[in-house]
């Protein structure tokens, strides 16, 4: 059998993988959020800029107050489950394929797997700071700036680690090649990462952020295998496996809705 052909059967099984532990764990997510009601309890009523929020009102009234947030934890606790688990079945058993399933490397996954855990448990935070009516911000939780702080400081760990670990100083200009930028390749860096983060708005509509953040983790578990990048690519496969688990309980009429823990580690994952 060709090492192609493996990669891909890896990829495919850990891809399924993530699938399959998302959803067993969705009921019991589903049953705790909902006991607890873990939801926003007003209806936002103003927008950034200080207007009214009348359309929102008249479609997401309903929504915002009876359908749970935290749907993200779905995501990164299934990606965590599955990276230490095949990492440490790996250690415990000399077993070629079991080894071959193990995706946490140094030069691949160190970094993203970092990025998607710190900056989901940061939006937990301001999730929790929303269902409780807590923060200054429009919708309750952290405020923008502090947001904005935060996940630029994500960024700028990111932007040190590719720049001192792993000797990234260039950016590559389609039709003219690579541009070596030094030590700016921190702060282009680290604005990436925010201007990323500002897609995040997407999430709130029945199957929207789930969706689009599938296509774009499928799209790249594609161009990571094509360039070699085997862990990363399964590293995407299990982060879409738990994403399609996500939208089954995502879609019209949502259970739960993705939330900061969701949006804000996959925004920032994306980034690198």
């Amino acid at each position: 059998m060709s090492e192609i052909t493996i990669n891909v059967i890896k990829i495919f099984t850990l891809g399924a993988t993530g699938f399959i532990v998302a959803f067993l764990l969705s009921p019991i997510l589903t049953n705790f959020l909902y006991k607890h009601k873990l939801w926003k309890k007003e209806v936002r009523q103003k927008a950034i800029d200080g207007g009214s929020l009348s359309y929102f009102q008249k479609f997401h009234s309903e929504g915002e107050v009876n359908i749970p947030r935290f749907g993200g934890l779905l995501i990164w606790v299934t990606v965590l489950i599955l990276t230490f688990l095949f990492f440490f079945l790996a250690q415990i058993f000399d077993i070629a394929w079991i080894k071959k399933l193990n995706f946490l490397s140094r030069s691949q996954t160190w970094l993203p797997l970092f990025t998607l855990i710190s900056a989901s448990l940061l939006g937990f935070v301001d999730d929790f700071l929303q269902v409780k009516g807590r923060g200054k911000y429009i919708g309750g939780g952290l405020s923008l700036k502090k947001r904005l702080i935060l996940v630029a400081l994500i960024g700028l760990i990111g932007a040190w680690w590719f720049y001192s670990k792993l000797d990234w100083n260039s950016i590559n200009i389609p039709g003219n090649g690579d541009i070596n930028i030094g030590i700016w390749y921190i702060p282009i860096f680290v604005i990436v990462m925010l201007a990323v983060y500002s897609g995040g708005v997407i999430d709130g509509l029945d199957g929207l952020a789930g969706g689009a953040f599938a296509s774009i983790f499928a799209a790249f578990a594609g161009i990571s295998l094509f360039l070699g990048q085997v862990d990363i690519a399964a590293f995407c496969a299990v982060i879409l496996g738990s994403l399609l688990a996500f939208l089954w309980y995502n879609i019209p009429p949502a259970r739960f809705y993705m939330g900061e823990t969701g949006v804000m580690g996959l925004c920032a994952t994306l980034t690198v």
